[in-house]
């Protein structure tokens, strides 16, 4: 690995604002279907670019540009994508996402998969 990668151990929820500060990007790689993981959502909420696999629930509220969705993902995709990363492209996703992405509240996600999902209004 890149002298310049540095991946991240477990962390403590209140360390979470702090692990933002020194991520560039968040890889989620899951090669089995996920639902929808809060991971993705907390790097999106704050202004961080993800790259993740089209297994990965999270997947269904990126907005385009925001992030990098790898279909059927693999080690030498994976790898392909990270070469090509640069920090123009990495603003650039910042920029989307501060402008377009949308962070749901839990109880307006889940009122928005009622209607949209079950037919259920009030």
């Amino acid at each position: 690995m890149s002298p310049y990668i540095k991946t991240h151990s477990r962390y403590a929820y209140a360390e979470l604002e702090k692990i933002f500060e020194d991520t560039d990007i968040l890889v989620a790689p899951s090669i089995w279907y996920e639902t929808f993981g809060f991971t993705v959502l907390e790097a999106l909420s704050y202004g961080i670019p993800v790259i993740i696999s089209g297994n990965v629930g999270a997947k269904d509220i990126l907005v385009n540009g925001a992030g990098i969705i790898i279909e059927d993902m693999d080690a030498s995709k994976l790898a392909m994508i990270l070469q090509d990363i640069t920090v123009d492209k990495l603003r650039e996703m910042n920029r989307i996402i501060v402008e377009k992405q949308t962070i749901m509240q839990v109880e307006d996600m889940s009122r928005q998969i009622e209607i949209n999902c079950y037919g259920w209004e009030k």
